[in-house]
């Protein structure tokens, strides 16, 4: 790995973090928030923005990256980001425990949403903008790592499509890459953009229009408010809210494709069409279940039943209601949607559908083989054949998901009282849900939790986002090597 080219990376991530703060420093001026607040995120930008300029004038030369050095970047670039980000948490003392304000910067940039913090509206509007900023910058950190990062290592991401989008097939990081990650961010500029001014349209302020149309098209969950969505009872908002959580979970190059006329595309995805059956399916079971024996209303039953099944299914964890005191046939469902989460190539998390899609086909492969041994089949997405390789990393990859998923709820039952609740807060930010059940459901939070269980839940959303990959590469010795 090419440690100068990572540095140099890095700081430039750590100058575009330094100017946010910068920014979201004026609007803290502008609210009148108070003075901590507002020089807690401008010394906390200066000083990320001084650290990242000098890394970069020590680090300046020209860039030559390749898989190895990605996979840093992604590693080192995520973990050094979080790091500064919890810093106008620390300075400005919304969170005065270290520990819980890099947990908060790490749910923000992983756009989990599992927070520490309570009675929102007593918080500065600054570190509200800043908390539902790091959504922002990381749910398109994510779309880039889609594009640049893990089709090189061949975990089943964009590889998989033939859209005009789609990632390299080179050892090298390409410059098609960077067109590609800049029509990303157009795409995803676009959809922030028509979430806040539908958003606005509802009766939300700007403030809190921008800060949940960032955390709705970033899958993460931070709201303004302690109620979260409940709090604007608002069917048009909560309609609004599905639609861009669902367009947040859906891999982006479809988006990309609609936007040049090719709609169809769009609803010929085999992996959104299957993300749309499982979702509609488990509306169905939800609200059904929850309709007398929750809600006496079938509406208030089904208007509840979707909203919270459209948010943890694509792993962004807003709520209208406590589905923590829902029935068990209900959290069953809420917590496989968990597991399986969204779209790759999307903002979503969770093992994603693509994969699901292609395990499964390939258990009902082998079954036709032990039937007919002399059949020549392969595993299809799309209509077209799926490379072998890719098919061993996506079931390596599941495994590897779900081992860690019960190793880290052994580890959580050390710190909560019950299995549920350890299980479920694994769960939920390893697939970068936010709130689960118990003690860490939708009208709780994770401050219980103390500071060692913490940061077996960061690490926990570290690896769930950077697909444990990038990380496990880390203990490699010939991974380092030049």
């Amino acid at each position: 790995m090419n440690a100068t080219a990572v540095a140099h990376v890095v700081a430039i991530l750590l100058i575009i973090v330094g100017v946010v703060m910068i920014l979201c420093s004026g609007v803290s001026l502008a609210y009148q928030d108070p003075l901590p607040s507002l020089y807690a995120l401008l010394m906390s930008g200066l000083f990320t923005l001084l650290v990242g300029t000098v890394v970069r004038a020590f680090t300046r030369r020209p860039l030559d990256l390749n898989w190895r050095d990605g996979m840093g970047i992604a590693t080192f670039g995520w973990t050094t980001v979080v790091l500064f980000g919890a810093l106008p948490f620390i300075f400005s003392g919304t969170i005065r425990d270290v520990t819980a304000a890099i947990f908060e910067s790490v749910s923000g940039f992983t756009t989990t949403g599992a927070s520490v913090l309570s009675d929102l509206e007593s918080i500065p509007k600054g570190i509200l903008l800043w908390r539902a900023t790091t959504h922002f910058l990381g749910g398109m950190g994510i779309l880039v790592l889609c594009v640049a990062i893990l089709p090189l290592i061949g975990v089943g991401g964009m590889q998989l499509y033939r859209a005009e989008v789609a990632g390299p097939s080179k050892d090298r990081l390409t410059p098609r890459i960077a067109s590609t990650a800049k029509l990303l961010w157009g795409v995803y500029m676009l959809l922030n953009l028509l979430a806040t001014l539908m958003l606005r349209l509802g009766g939300m302020t700007w403030f809190d229009a921008i800060c949940h149309s960032f955390a709705a098209v970033a899958t993460g969950g931070f709201s303004t408010r302690s109620a979260s969505i409940a709090a604007y009872n608002s069917s048009y908002i909560e309609v609004v809210m599905i639609v861009f959580m669902f367009l947040g979970a859906t891999n982006f190059a479809l988006h990309y494709a609609a936007l040049r006329g090719d709609v169809r595309r769009f609803f010929k995805d085999p992996e959104l069409r299957l993300f749309l059956g499982i979702i509609t399916v488990a509306c169905a079971i939800v609200t059904l279940n929850i309709w007398h024996r929750v809600y006496p209303s079938f509406w208030s039953a089904l208007r509840n039943g979707v909203f919270a099944t459209a948010s943890l299914f694509t792993t962004t964890g807003f709520g209208t209601g406590d589905f923590g005191e829902w029935p068990a046939t209900s959290k069953v469902v809420l917590l496989l949607g968990m597991v399986l989460g969204g779209c790759v190539g999307s903002t979503a998390g969770a093992i994603k559908q693509m994969r699901i899609m292609v395990a499964l086909k390939r258990i009902l492969l082998r079954v036709k083989i032990f039937i007919y041994p002399q059949a020549s089949i392969r595993v299809k997405a799309g209509g077209q054949p799926v490379d072998d390789d890719i098919v061993t990393n996506i079931l390596t990859y599941v495994v590897l998901y779900l081992v860690a998923m019960v190793i880290a709820t052994i580890l959580m039952t050390l710190f909560l009282p019950d299995i549920l609740s350890a299980m479920s807060s694994v769960i939920a930010t390893m697939g970068g849900v936010g709130p689960g059940f118990g003690l860490v459901g939708p009208t709780k939070n994770y401050a219980c939790i103390p500071s060692a269980g913490k940061i077996i839940l960061m690490l926990c959303m570290l690896l769930g986002r950077l697909e444990f990959f990038s990380i496990m590469a880390l203990f490699y010795p010939s991974f380092w090597k030049r």
